[in-house]
């Protein structure tokens, strides 16, 4: 059996338990999404999902048909949102496999409408509007003409209306001023399914759950902002790997490539068994640390592809072998995702998504 050099444990008590401080968060009626792309945040979509479909998801949301095929060939039979735009050449297997399409515009429809009734399956999507994130959906402005357009198409129903909060996470004007020109929409069609808020959305208590929240990086324990962390959402992925090999090194000498890092004094360095190749950044290099023993050792020298050099003086009884957490809790210290996130110059949602697909899942806890 081969030993484990570098993995991540998921936690379904953890995952349990932010679904549903968010249940309590939202209106009884009101549906929750799943959002499980990119992996489920690099958590992994099938036994994720299964998870969830187990606790109560109604709905999934995925970036693309293969993930969405992925689900159904798992065995989920909740409704599926494709939240990115389709290809006109994987609409077909979306339709055959009953994913919900997101449409923008009637150029779309119109591809959809000929493959759909080619298939002699009567697809089902949902109209997205642009309320001010400039990526998907119709103007808001002309959004009327599009959807009645669309509606006269026989390939299709429309189920669904929704927008996309821009800065849910930090701009509370902005968002109210999406969520004023959505709602006029989500009046004029009531029998359709509404939906705008995410996370952001949800953990800020903005009150835009309409019939549907879209729960994406909170579910796996992360508030979109710090001071919403009181809710008592708690991370569901932790970051394993272990020290391959110890030496002493003499004060003077330069360690890893470009020699960046030079010892004033001796020390004793600690090779751990992953790198940029696992999903690490090399932005680290400078100020990371990793957890040894429930104490945090700092990175010496650049990050490598596949071994990081961190200085374990500070732990004498440190041994070849020993777990060492890049991301989650050891003892009473903790590495979180936004740590991270500020040394590498980006978001937590990167430093999840980043985690690599060579590091194994080990998932623990789960009831499915």
């Amino acid at each position: 059996m081969l030993t484990r050099r570098c993995w991540a444990e998921v936690d379904g008590r953890a995952l349990r338990h932010n679904f549903k401080i968010l249940r309590g968060l939202i209106p009884s009626a009101t549906q929750l999404m799943a959002v499980v792309k990119a992996n489920a945040y690099g958590h992994g979509l099938v036994p994720t999902a299964k998870e969830l479909a187990v606790i109560g998801a109604d709905w999934f949301g995925v970036a693309n048909v293969a993930e969405g095929v992925s689900l159904r060939e798992a065995g989920i039979r909740q409704p599926i949102l494709l939240l990115s735009a389709t290809l006109p050449e994987e609409m077909p297997a979306a339709v055959e496999h009953g994913l919900t399409l997101t449409l923008s515009s009637l150029a779309e429809a119109k591809k959809l409408d000929r493959i759909a009734r080619l298939t002699r399956k009567r697809a089902e999507v949902h109209f997205k509007i642009d309320t001010g994130m400039g990526r998907l959906g119709a103007w808001h402005a002309e959004a009327r003409e599009e959807l009645a357009r669309m509606q006269r198409l026989p390939g299709f129903i429309v189920k669904g209306l929704y927008t996309h909060f821009a800065s849910a996470d930090d701009d509370p004007k902005l968002t109210q001023a999406q969520w004023k020109l959505i709602s006029p929409f989500f009046a004029e069609h009531p029998g359709l399914l509404h939906h705008a808020a995410n996370s952001s959305a949800v953990t800020r208590r903005y009150g835009f759950s309409a019939g549907l929240v879209r729960a994406g990086l909170a579910l796996y324990g992360i508030a979109p902002q710090p001071t919403d962390q009181k809710l008592g959402f708690q991370p569901v992925l932790t970051w394993k790997t272990r020290v391959s090999l110890l030496h002493e090194v003499g004060a003077g000498r330069t360690v890893s490539y470009g020699a960046t890092y030079r010892l004033r004094s001796a020390q004793r360095h600690a090779v751990v068994a992953m790198g940029y190749g696992d999903g690490y950044f090399r932005l680290h290099s400078k100020g990371g640390h990793l957890l040894v023993r429930g104490v945090r050792c700092p990175i010496r020298g650049r990050v490598t592809m596949d071994q990081i050099i961190i200085d374990v003086t500070s732990v004498p009884d440190c041994r070849v072998g020993d777990e060492v957490i890049a991301l989650g809790r050891q003892e009473d210290e903790e590495i979180t995702a936004r740590e991270l996130a500020k040394e590498a110059q980006t978001i937590p949602w990167e430093i999840l998504t980043n985690v690599g697909s060579r590091v194994s899942r080990t998932y623990r806890y789960f009831q499915s």
